[in-house]
């Protein structure tokens, strides 16, 4: 890649993948080797994960308040997956949700995605065979394996692995249109006979940064306040990610955006932080009851019928 591009990814792609990607260009991580190895996996991983939170959400938008019969390669196996979520149960999501999606004929939020994974529906893109043999390399990657590995065996490995990232980057250019930000507060301003307003004032969660800087902002349109968004900068559409996607300031070691990580029942799901902030369990968190109240209604969108068994554990 070239080091623009590289430095535009640093500064400007959203949080969760830029954060892991910049740990390859610390001085511990520039030689091949096990660590380098671990953040360029890291960095796949966190890609996957994006994707299947923006693909559930836009599924969710076009879903929600309309009678359409989720297809089954989608719901046969929805709340197992999306209990024990894997980089294999991302990848399972953003396929069938994106092809749905597509035989739908939705007008996506994120309408890059259609192209970024197929070339045409069902031909995966390059970029997506790239993201599916990383899967594959990490799954054939134990630990005794990489006790055991010499300098020479890491060198190629990296290599191959970082050429793979470089592919799937290059093809997430599109993600410079959006910004992710936390919307922290919103004030109505309302002139007699006139349209409101709304003031915003949000956090903005791009790059490597976790300071997380504040903005205020006029807009006609009504955001989701106290929610994780993904804003498209040109007309300003936006796709709710929570409960997938949440930012937290009094969790486990920092705060941090947190992405969702399973669950035994909707009041009690795992996250784990996108960069230094820990664990947290949702039962831990101020927004406990919303947080579960969200996660029963993601479960009983996709799967009617599998509520009570979620909730059961």
């Amino acid at each position: 890649m070239k080091e623009l591009y590289i430095r535009e990814i640093k500064t400007n792609f959203p949080y969760p993948v830029a954060a892991i990607f910049t740990r390859l260009f610390t001085d511990e991580c520039l030689d091949p080797g096990p660590l380098r190895l671990r953040y360029i996996i890291a960095t796949a991983e966190a890609i996957a994960r994006f994707l299947g939170v923006l693909v559930l959400s836009e599924c969710r938008e076009h879903l929600e308040g309309k009678a359409i019969p989720v297809p089954e390669s989608l719901s046969s196996d929805f709340s197992n997956r999306f209990k024990r979520v894997s980089w294999g149960s991302w990848l399972h999501f953003t396929r069938e949700g994106l092809k749905w999606l597509q035989q739908n004929q939705a007008h996506l939020i994120v309408e890059e995605l259609l192209d970024f994974y197929f070339k045409v529906i069902p031909q995966e893109s390059d970029a997506t065979k790239a993201l599916s043999e990383l899967l594959t390399i990490l799954n054939g990657i134990s630990h005794d394996k990489i006790q055991a590995m010499h300098q020479y065996e890491f060198k190629e490995l990296c290599e191959q692995t970082y050429s793979l990232l470089e592919v799937v980057l290059e093809a997430m250019n599109f993600l410079l249109d959006y910004e992710l930000a936390y919307i922290s507060r919103i004030e109505v301003l309302k002139r007699r006979k006139r349209e409101p307003k709304f003031l915003y004032r949000f956090k903005k969660i791009c790059g490597d940064s976790d300071c997380f800087p504040g903005d205020r902002e006029n807009l006609t349109l009504f955001m989701d306040p106290g929610n994780v968004v993904f804003v498209n900068l040109e007309n300003h559409r936006y796709l709710n990610l929570d409960p997938l996607l949440l930012y937290e300031e009094a969790a486990d070691k920092a705060p941090d955006i947190f992405f969702y990580n399973g669950m035994d029942n909707p009041g009690s799901a795992d996250y784990s932080a996108c960069k230094h902030g820990g664990t947290f369990n949702s039962s831990k968190s101020e927004r406990a009851a919303e947080i579960a109240e969200e996660l029963k209604g993601f479960i009983n969108l996709y799967c009617p019928g599998k509520l009570q068994e979620a909730t059961n554990g």
